[in-house]
């Protein structure tokens, strides 16, 4: 017994001091690579091992990245002991093509006016160790300008085109001279109104569905919004002779791919698919009109109030045919004249004027905008407007029937409804959203407020801290986004203090109730905006 104690007792005594023999003499330290990154610092880094960089596209000359990795080693100085491989892969026309990089540096070219994408793999090789340190990257070129604010701003003859892009986010991109900074040349300065449209044609390819007018005085320019050129020469867009003077206001739908520049007499000419302008037609019993208020729908269908002459009047330019006639050469097409054939019409409104103890008072319209009834947002609008200190809202609903004159057999149906005493006059803003039903927003001095004309509630929502000058939604439509965004809840809200502008959002929920807000500053007074709103993908 004691014979096989003891030989129990001597196998663990060996093997501890095996153990002791292996951790005092053959444990090594080897060399270590710590704390790997990259320059430039990529702006998302996913699960450690998964870089992402994005730029924007570039416009003129090709941007040009250079990528190197950082890092220290353990028990090594220098780096003779390390080994790179980039292996990068793109398209090439409809080619895909992979290229090895066997440098530590990797420079990769974005190419302007273009799409960019490339995805790399790296690996860092340690070759005393046999060890492999792998990092995934994807580099991308973004377009600019999508889904941003476009500014027109600074004083009259030396106005500029500014831009706002990503909003949303915690570093917005602001240009304070978009033109200039892409060209190295100023334009614009005198323009007065911009327009935009999302879908203008099929025709040239789908990187031109979206397009930017800027209504000058003599001239409108037709620019694709997301490069800032010329789609066509902004002298052939109107008719030979015609000549347009002192153009002051624009009018178009975001969604729909009808424009109108008004004049300073109240002139119109209209635009559709085809980019170019057509004169205005009116029937016989309005051909002296003066728009002063005007509003188009998704659909094209537009609303106009003539001050003047006191009467509402419609102009549908989605029963025109002149926009489907082209040119070879890019030239006025002069042959689709003969195709502008639909006219301004008017239709009869009742409750446009009161006799009270013999004193008759005149309905004072204010603003036209988005339809907030299920009838009136794809053909229609709304109208606001005051008579006696009294407040109105008519909801104004167009069908298909044939023209009457007679208020309870035209197709245009209109219904008035009183508001009460809200003190609107001249200097109230006013702004309509599809997403809101039977609501809309004012202004009072510098604050905003939602008027349910239903309940005949008003609610304080945001302050912008002096007189507000514009209210605008980024679009007025409810619709679904391919980017997941909700323009329809986003007010765009313009101060105008001593000269300097300022533009601020106010982002609503679903029930209209203040969520958030962003102020952008820096700009001249600010003349108009739009906002690029994008119905497809954007590659």
């Amino acid at each position: 017994m004691k014979r096989l104690i003891f030989i129990v007792g001597f196998v663990a005594w060996f093997l501890v001091g095996c153990y002791d023999d292996k951790g005092n003499y053959d444990y090594k330290d080897i060399n270590t690579i710590d704390g790997l990154t990259f320059m430039p610092t990529p702006i998302t880094v996913e699960e450690g091992n998964t870089y992402r960089y994005e730029y924007r596209q570039p416009a003129q000359e090709e941007l040009k990245v250079t990528y190197s990795p950082v890092f220290t080693q353990s028990m090594v100085e220098g780096e003779d002991n390390v080994e790179y491989l980039w292996t990068v892969g793109y398209k090439d026309g409809s080619e895909n093509v992979v290229d090895s990089v066997f440098t530590k540096e990797l420079e990769l070219a974005y190419p302007p006016k273009k799409t960019t994408r490339y995805n790399v793999k790296f690996r860092l090789s340690d070759k005393r160790t046999g060890v492999d340190h792998y990092r995934d990257f994807t580099m991308t070129t973004k377009v600019p300008f999508v889904n941003a604010w476009f500014v027109l701003n600074g004083p009259e003859n030396n106005r500029k085109l500014s831009t706002v892009e990503e909003p949303d986010s915690t570093s917005p991109i602001i240009s304070y001279d978009a033109y200039k900074d892409l060209w190295n040349r100023e334009r614009f300065q005198k323009a007065e109104a911009l327009s935009y449209v999302n879908l203008l044609t099929h025709m040239d390819g789908g990187d031109k569905y979206e397009n930017l007018y800027v209504i000058q005085r003599d001239s409108v320019a037709l620019m694709l919004p997301f490069v800032l050129e010329d789609r066509k020469d902004s002298r052939s867009l109107f008719a030979p002779g015609a000549n347009p003077n002192n153009l002051v206001y624009s009018e178009s739908h975001p969604l729909s791919r009808y424009a109108i520049a008004v004049d300073n007499n109240g002139k119109f000419y209209h635009s559709g698919g085809s980019g170019y302008y057509f004169a205005g037609l009116a029937e016989s019993d309005v051909q002296n009109y003066v728009i002063d208020k005007i509003y188009m729908s998704k659909a094209g269908f537009t609303t106009i109030w003539d001050k003047t002459n006191r009467k509402f009047m419609s102009f549908d330019p989605a029963a025109n045919q002149c926009y489907n006639i082209t040119s070879s050469d890019g030239s006025y097409p002069q042959n689709a004249v003969e195709s502008n054939t639909v006219e301004i019409s008017d239709f009869p409104v009742e409750g446009l004027s009161e006799v009270v103890n013999g004193t008759t008072h005149l309905m004072e319209i204010l603003w036209l905008g988005q339809g907030v009834t299920s009838g009136s947002e794809e053909t229609g609008a709304t109208a606001i407007g005051v008579m006696t200190d009294t407040c109105y809202i008519f909801y104004i609903e167009a069908s298909d029937k044939g023209k009457s004159m007679r208020a309870e057999e035209s197709p245009i149906k209109v219904t008035r409804v009183n508001l009460g005493e809200l003190g609107f006059d001249q200097n109230t803003c006013f702004a309509t959203s599809s997403a809101y039903a039977e609501q809309f927003f004012y202004t009072k001095e510098s604050k905003v407020f939602l008027f349910n004309t239903v309940s005949k509630e008003s609610i304080e929502l945001y302050d912008a801290g002096d007189v507000i000058t514009k209210l605008k939604f980024r679009s007025d439509t409810d619709a679904s986004f391919p980017d997941n965004s909700s323009p329809y809840r986003c007010l765009g809200i313009v101060v105008n203090v001593a000269g300097a502008g300022e533009l601020h959002e106010v982002i609503l929920d679903e029930a209209g109730d203040f969520v958030t807000s962003h102020t952008f500053t820096g700009f001249g007074e600010i003349k108009d905006l739009i906002f690029t709103t994008v119905m497809r993908v954007i590659q």
